[in-house]
């Protein structure tokens, strides 16, 4: 009973001393940077510059930590116009105290940190970590990152003066031939070939193509290309000057429509079929189906677009105008196909314009559709006769949904120049990401920023 009696007094002192235990940990191990203010410059409506301002979350950009070099620092670099004067950080670490090193009008202090006050992070700022020991100390160096360019906006720059081999084109296409941004023009009957040299000179050579082509269908399939002519012949080339009549039947009213690296798609008779050559070397002509009547067809001005989305799946978008009175928008179709559907299986999907998409594509002369950015852009010249009021290159319609609802954006814009523009406009997007515009022999040059940041 003493022996017992003693240990429980021994217990019962050793719980109650209140030993204070140092040691020479003091590290860094979590950064979060709190909102950030941002404030930059965009085009409003009516081309006017105007300031604006927003908040958006720090936290989304990571801060690696860095224990061997004693640095913190963003990897992905913080959006363009970010303000960095007084930024809140939250600043997990183990140890008895941190500081860091703040200027003063007349000196650098150092300060105790606290997660409630801002800091000015426009320069490196320097921290110090004391261990609970007293003694031991760790510096460190934290940068945060600002991208010096916005990254969400298109940046257009003219090329020089309008190019004379790209005037007087009645009909015209851009295209990629051979890494060389190039266009097929109409002039009168004859068909030309304009190509832009590595050195930017254009050079203009006339090709063997009926006077009686259809520029405006010219589509790509691997690395050759397809147009049709009024008279319904289909001619092919991978030069872009010397073009070869494949061996069909004539088929007058044939329009060629899309293509992808297995098919081409033509209307023919106000049906849409899918063509291609066989092992004999003949062409088969075999009809699509459609979700819809095919009354909802375009009819002119159609241009599509192959698109491999990031899930695995494969998708033509197809975009024209229809001559129905009742019609003031386009009318958009889509075609989907991937390892459990063939695309010889896949059906056309019709995207209805319902009263309550406010979100539609207009009837537009000489449409230009093109992929950028893993989205649908649209634009062009002034409205359809009698299917609205829009001005030749007044706005870039925007589409994250294949074609459902198309958007304008402050940040996604055309050049200014170029509205009310008055002749054929045409585009294409080269292997650099740059967005090519030729219209009434002025080029035009766009980017996004974004599009030239290294990934990390």
């Amino acid at each position: 009973m003493l022996l017992l009696a003693t240990i429980t007094f021994l217990s019962g002192s050793c719980i109650s001393d209140k030993e204070v235990v140092t040691d020479d940990y003091c590290y860094i191990y979590d950064v979060q940077l709190g909102n950030i203010k941002r404030q930059v410059h965009m085009l409003d409506s009516l081309g006017h510059d105007t300031i604006i301002r927003t908040t958006y979350t720090g936290s989304n950009f990571g801060m690696t930590i860095n224990q061997r070099s004693l640095t913190i620092e963003n990897r992905d670099s913080l959006l363009y116009g970010s303000l960095l004067d007084a930024v809140l950080v939250d600043i997990s670490f183990t140890g008895s105290n941190l500081l860091y090193l703040k200027e003063t009008e007349t000196d650098t202090v150092w300060v105790s940190y606290s997660s409630s006050d801002s800091i000015d992070l426009r320069k490196p700022l320097e921290l110090m970590l004391i261990a609970s020991d007293g003694m031991s100390t760790r510096y460190y160096t934290l940068t945060v990152k600002v991208h010096q360019m916005e990254g969400d906006s298109l940046y257009w720059n003219k090329a020089g003066a309008a190019v004379p081999q790209l005037r007087g084109f009645s009909q015209q296409r851009a295209l990629v031939v051979q890494d060389h941004v190039a266009v097929l023009g109409k002039k009168s009957d004859a068909i030309s070939f304009v190509e832009c040299s590595s050195d930017g000179v254009w050079n203009e050579t006339p090709t063997n193509l009926p006077s009686d082509a259809d520029v405006q269908t010219v589509n790509k399939k691997g690395n050759a290309f397809y147009i049709s002519t009024l008279s319904g012949d289909i001619y092919t080339t991978t030069d872009g000057k010397d073009w070869k009549k494949l061996d069909i039947a004539q088929h007058p009213g044939r329009v060629l429509v899309a293509a992808t690296p297995s098919y081409l798609y033509t209307l023919m008779d106000g049906e849409l079929y899918r063509c291609s050559e066989n092992e004999q070397g003949e062409w088969d002509f075999q009809p699509e189906g459609l979700d819809e009547s095919s009354a909802y067809l375009p009819s002119r001005d159609v241009k599509s677009l192959m698109i491999n989305q990031k899930n695995g799946n494969n998708r033509l978008v197809m975009v024209g105008n229809r001559t129905a009175e009742a019609d003031k928008t386009s009318v958009v179709w889509n075609k989907m196909w991937n390892e459990d559907i063939s695309e010889t299986n896949a059906v056309w999907m019709f995207m209805n314009q319902t009263t309550d998409n406010k979100c539609t594509l207009p009837q537009l002369e000489y449409l230009n559709l093109i992929q950028y950015d893993g989205k649908c852009m649209a634009f062009g010249g002034a409205s359809v006769t009698g299917k609205g009021t829009n001005k030749a290159m007044d706005a870039l319609y925007v589409s994250e949904d294949y074609g459902i609802s198309w958007r304008t954006d402050s940040e996604l814009h055309l050049p200014k120049d170029l509205k009310g523009v008055s002749g054929p406009i045409v585009s294409v997007v080269d292997g650099n990401n740059v967005i090519w515009i030729i219209a009434n022999g002025e080029v035009w040059r766009g980017k996004l920023n974004r599009l030239d940041f290294l990934r990390q």
